[in-house]
């Protein structure tokens, strides 16, 4: 620092160094991972509903994985678990995800198969967007096409191929093995 009628002056150049932070490898460096952010990304939104096309998918580490990536592109954003809401909660669910919503973040709604939580329906349709998460010889196209049509084909930014949950469990929560992005 140099003092320049008795004022001092920086030398940005000289007195300090802005050191950048070396990114931190991780699953968001693979390039399915890397399509997913960037397919999440056609459309503006600042809520996104991640729909389980089965039973057997679970939203949740969908919704985490986007999460992630988020934040590692810098993105203000975090996740709601809303598998478990009714129906008579939907309204104060939004309230909340509105609060986060109203702060500047994005919002990722992990939520159920519609045929497990009707919630979702609603849920999904007040989302800006959603994506639709299937598994080949798991999700039954029958169950895929009433989703979509549930929900509104022009709701859904596309849909994400998971590997199929190596043992069938019964409920919402498959094994996080399930999130494996597939190739397309």
């Amino acid at each position: 620092m140099t003092v320049t009628d008795n004022r001092p002056v920086l030398d940005t150049n000289r007195d300090f160094k802005i050191d950048m932070p070396r990114p931190i490898p991780g699953p968001w460096d693979r390039p399915d991972c890397q399509r997913l952010w960037l397919g999440t990304q056609v459309r503006d939104w600042r809520t996104l509903a991640i729909v389980p096309g089965d039973e057997d998918l679970s939203s949740y580490e969908v919704a985490s994985l986007i999460m992630a990536l988020g934040l590692h592109h810098g993105e203000p954003i975090g996740v709601a678990d809303l598998r478990d809401v009714g129906l008579s909660r939907v309204r104060a669910s939004l309230e909340v995800v509105s609060m986060h919503v109203e702060r500047g973040e994005r919002v990722v709604l992990a939520t159920s198969a519609i045929t497990s939580n009707l919630a979702t329906i609603a849920l999904a349709r007040s989302a800006d967007a959603a994506v639709l998460c299937v598994a080949l010889g798991s999700t039954s196209l029958a169950l895929v096409k009433e989703t979509i049509d549930q929900i509104g084909k022009d709701h859904f930014l596309g849909s994400m191929l998971l590997h199929k949950p190596e043992t069938k469990r019964k409920g919402r929560r498959a094994r996080k093995d399930a999130l494996e992005v597939r190739e397309q």
